[in-house]
């Protein structure tokens, strides 16, 4: 695995050393895919009954509820962490109370490192496995364990895009916070919604105070959410669609109500979770600590833009990554149409109101 262009971490052939096998290109899941798309069975509007964890989550804390039961039940749980580096990483991690570092959304490119083989040695043993990521992430996963394992459980996140590592350093560089922070946030936390913000600590070492980021500099977002960053294959993805490749599918309920009525609070956050198999539903129904309604799935695909569409790719992402790592935070903003408006600092007043309630 090499940085290419951008400073994205993709596969690299040794010519030198290829005796042309063909391994690659059946172990790639676009070339060979060795898994089938499913239609979800059910979709349900969800949420923790902990708060805390709910707190600590992009929405309504569904992943939480579902990595507790597989940790109680003897198992162990993969998911992207934010590091203390700021570096975000794939982990395993086997105690409840370590679920705190792969809670939250990372706007970043997750390094997966050895964690298929990781993945591979307990599901041979016998431990049930629970593996989070984007779809393409658990695709590769399929295509590297050559074969169905009934103690594996996958969850797939609504995927926008991924921007490089590069990229999040150099925002992290440019806004003054290196080396001066172990945790980052991309997620208001005690509400529902966006917003920056970064600790002295990491989450499972203390609850040290979350320093917001001004509108003003989290340009970062923005550009995310304009697609300005992403891989050039995530233009092309191959699951922006509802059928699914992973057991479970999470996402935040965007569109919730849109259909018909739902008379349960969301400022604290909802889960969209698409129940794309029976083995999910059965693990379900086992998350005693899971409140949620069932709606239709034409409402979450309605209200989650990548449950059907690819990102779109801008004009701008021709040139953006070069002007990131070389423009003043002001020049590059207005080239890109990515300031701060006077909504967005309404936006963050309304969120700081929410997380009082």
């Amino acid at each position: 695995m090499v940085s290419a262009k951008d400073g994205f971490v993709v596969p690299e052939i040794d010519r030198n050393n290829c005796v042309e096998c063909g391994a690659c290109m059946k172990a790639c899941h676009r070339i060979t895919p060795r898994f089938t798309y499913q239609k979800p069975i059910k979709t349900y509007a969800c949420w923790t009954k902990n708060l805390t964890d709910r707190e600590r989550s992009s929405s309504g804390g569904a992943f939480s509820v579902i990595a507790r039961k597989i940790i109680a039940d003897g198992g162990v749980i993969y998911g992207a962490s934010m590091c203390e580096d700021l570096k975000v990483r794939h982990l395993g991690v086997e105690k409840a109370a370590d679920i705190v570092l792969l809670q939250g959304s990372k706007y970043v490119q997750s390094y997966l490192g050895d964690s298929y083989k990781q993945i591979r040695k307990e599901l041979v043993n016998g431990r049930k496995v629970l593996f989070s990521g984007t779809p393409c992430q658990v695709a590769g996963l399929y295509n590297f364990l050559h074969k169905t394992y009934d103690n594996l459980y996958t969850i797939d996140v609504v995927c926008h895009g991924v921007p490089s590592q590069k990229a999040f350093d150099a925002y992290i560089d440019k806004i003054g916070l290196t080396g001066k922070c172990k945790y980052f946030n991309f997620r208001f936390t005690k509400g529902w919604g966006f917003q920056l913000s970064s600790q002295l600590e990491s989450p499972k070492n203390g609850n040290s105070p979350k320093r917001l980021i001004s509108p003003s500099k989290a340009y970062y977002l923005r550009a995310f959410t304009s697609g300005l960053m992403f891989s050039e294959t995530c233009y092309s993805c191959a699951y922006a669609h509802p059928e699914r490749v992973s057991d479970i599918t999470l996402a935040d309920y965007w569109g919730l109500g849109d259909k018909f009525p739902f008379t349960h609070p969301t400022y604290k956050g909802i889960s969209c979770l698409l129940v794309n198999n029976e083995k999910a539903l059965d693990l379900l129904n086992n998350c005693p600590d899971l409140e949620y309604e069932e709606r239709l799935l034409e409402e979450a695909v309605e209200g989650n833009h990548n449950l059907s569409h690819v990102s779109g790719r801008p004009v701008g992402r021709d040139t953006y990554y070069k002007d990131s790592l070389n423009m003043p935070v002001d020049a590059l903003s207005a080239k890109y149409g990515i300031q701060a408006h006077l909504r967005d600092y309404f936006r963050l007043l309304k969120q700081t109101i929410n997380s009082f309630r």
